[in-house]
C-alpha cells in the first residue's frame, strides 16, 4: 500500500464525519431506513472513513485505543462486498454510538500531529 500523507487523510475522514453528522442530524432510524439516498450517502462516508483509516499508521492508530480500529477498517469491505447483508439498524448504530467517538479519536491524532507528536509521515 503507497505511503500518504496523513493530514489530508484526517481531513477526508473529518469531512466523512461531517458529512455525516449534517445529513442523519435529527433524524431516526425510521427516517433513515425509509430515505434510500440518505442510506447510501451515509454507508459511502462510512466506506470513505474505512478506507482512509487503513492508511493512518498503527502507532497513531495507537493514541485512541478504545476505538475498535480493525472493524473501522473493515467495515468498507463489507459495505462494497457484502451489502445486501447490511442491516439499516447496525449502520444507524455506528452513526449514532460509534462516530461520536471516531471524531474525538481522530481530533487527538490531529493534535499530537500539531505538537509534533509523530513517527509518521505526515
Amino acid at each position: 500500500m503507497a505511503k500518504r500523507k496523513i493530514g489530508p487523510i484526517l481531513t477526508e475522514i473529518l469531512e466523512a464525519l461531517d458529512g455525516i453528522e449534517a445529513a442523519t442530524a435529527g433524524k431516526t432510524l425510521e427516517e433513515f431506513q425509509a430515505d434510500w439516498l440518505l442510506k447510501h450517502g451515509v454507508q459511502r462516508g462510512l466506506e470513505i472513513i474505512s478506507e482512509a483509516a487503513r492508511h493512518i499508521p498503527n502507532d497513531l492508530l495507537a493514541l485512541a485505543p478504545d476505538v475498535p480500529w480493525k472493524q473501522v477498517r473493515g467495515i468498507g469491505n463489507v459495505l462494497r462486498h457484502e451489502y445486501h447483508k447490511i442491516a439499516d439498524p447496525i449502520v444507524w448504530a455506528v452513526v449514532v454510538d460509534s462516530l461520536p467517538a471516531l471524531r474525538s479519536a481522530m481530533e487527538i491524532i490531529s493534535e499530537s500531529l500539531a505538537n509534533g507528536n509523530q513517527t509518521s509521515e505526515s
